[in-house]
């Protein structure tokens, strides 16, 4: 049976203002949380201020902002991008609290899915700033799923199960299929192979960090490495302190009357004058600890 087809109409063009639409809402979006920023700074309220980031400068998902955008998600990245360094520097600075960082790289990566250096950087900022290594795994898995040729994506994973989750299987794995992609780094293999033996070593953890600072030109990523790096020394060297300590008690039934009694005996070569910070490291009932505060730490 056939049936009458009638053509319908053709819909006229959308015209230029309509086409910029979007984009002008994005940009003042932007635009107002950024004044009433600068509004409440002044007034010195600061909760407040925190509040209103929450509520207005990051929008409710990224899914939202993707379709709002439409064919300008990627200038839109590119201002969540600024975003979401501001916010990363200014809670740097100050409480080092980055409640909303997670959500602020979900709506980056959710724009624009192929942005790498969002994932890598994200990542490594929930992971050893936020101390959020779960929500830092999720953005990178999301990511891989995206961008499946992307060995940088498994690489950071890796490193972040080995180094802060300790979960040395896993970073196995991900080391592992990190060296098979394409363009990956050859060093990646041989850090496969330390992270299923599970050797947490200082000197591979300190390679890690020196080749990320060398591949990377993103300055915030730059001093993040080199704080890390000044916490893996002073780690290091309380660990090498803490186990001649328990070498001499287990040797000699006692405790060594202070540091400088492990270089002249022999169980240490020498004992820093000042840790990485510029504190001095003592002896505290067995304890080698430091006299830099946890809290005065990087």
């Amino acid at each position: 049976m056939l049936e009458e087809v009638t053509e319908r109409p053709v819909p006229a063009a959308a015209g230029p203002l309509a086409r910029l639409l979007p984009i002008v809402l994005v940009l003042w979006g932007f635009v107002g949380a950024y004044l009433l920023q600068l509004s409440l700074d002044r007034a010195g309220e600061g909760r407040v201020r925190e509040k209103v980031i929450q509520e207005l400068a990051y929008f409710p998902s990224g899914r939202f902002i993707r379709q709002v955008a439409i064919e300008y998600r990627e200038l839109a990245a590119d201002l969540v991008w600024l975003r979401a360094i501001q916010y990363y520097g200014h809670h740097l600075m100050t409480d080092r609290r980055y409640e909303w960082l997670g959500h602020v790289f979900e709506i980056l990566t959710t724009l624009d899915q192929r942005f790498i250096g969002a994932y890598h950087f994200g990542a490594i900022t929930l992971a050893w700033d936020a101390r959020q290594p779960t929500e830092a795994l999720n953005l990178l898995f999301s990511g891989m799923k995206a961008n499946p040729m992307a060995w940088q994506l498994p690489f950071d994973a890796a490193f972040i199960s080995y180094m802060v989750s300790r979960d040395y299987e896993t970073a196995g794995v991900l080391f592992d299929i990190a060296s098979r992609l394409p363009g990956a780094w050859l060093i990646t293999r041989r850090w496969a192979a330390v992270a299923r033996a599970k050797a947490g070593d200082y000197e591979t953890a300190r390679q890690m960090w020196v080749e990320m600072y060398n591949a990377t030109e993103n300055k915030r990523l730059r001093e993040l490495v080199v704080r890390q790096l000044r916490n893996l020394r002073l780690t290091e060297t309380l660990d090498r302190l803490q186990r001649a300590v328990d070498r001499f008690q287990e040797d000699r039934r006692r405790l060594p009357a202070g540091l400088d009694e492990l270089a002249a005996t022999g169980y240490v070569d020498g004992v820093p004058e000042r840790d990485p910070y510029g504190g001095r490291y003592f002896l505290d009932d067995g304890k080698v600890r430091t006299t830099t505060p946890p809290g005065a730490r990087d």
